[in-house]
């Protein structure tokens, strides 16, 4: 893909054991990627059930979808996990982590694969700079109330 932050680029291996305390083994794994090698998801395969979008493409119809609407179903899909793992400083993922908010899904059921930012949307925040790095409950939070969003409505 186009994703310009090497620090945040780590192996399948390292997705693996980074995020084992949240995902169960053997478990469905939904991969929402642009990655088009598979092998380089076989660290996961090993662990679970791995599938991409493309696995459905003849149940879902798909085979005649316009490429550039792929991103956005995967969007939608992951959006309605149970748990969703996503990139640090990737807008696809939090857009995710937002969709997730307006589903009134909690932050404390997102995590991010990188050790350093693992929890980042488990407590309320205001934004700050990099805006794009991470989603912010601000925008999604108390949406349709008349008061100033805070923590008091976070879930």
């Amino acid at each position: 893909g186009d994703f310009q932050w090497p620090k945040m680029r780590i192996s399948a291996e390292e997705w693996y054991e980074n995020t084992r305390p949240w995902l169960k083994e053997g478990e469905l794994l939904y991969i929402a990627t642009d990655e088009t090698n598979r092998t380089w998801f076989e660290p996961l395969m090993k662990h679970y059930r791995v599938s991409f979008l493309d696995d459905y493409s003849e149940l879902a119809g798909l085979s005649d979808l316009d490429p550039n609407y792929v991103g956005m179903i995967d969007q939608v899909v992951a959006s309605r996990s149970k748990v969703f793992v996503g990139t640090y400083f990737s807008s696809f993922s939090a857009f995710i982590g937002r969709m997730r908010g307006y589903h009134g899904v909690s932050g404390k059921k997102m995590y991010y694969s990188h050790p350093d930012y693992w929890n980042e949307t488990h407590s309320w925040v205001y934004p700050h700079s990099s805006y794009s790095a991470r989603e912010y409950p601000l925008g999604w939070a108390g949406i349709d109330e008349d008061d100033e969003p805070s923590e008091e409505n976070f879930y």
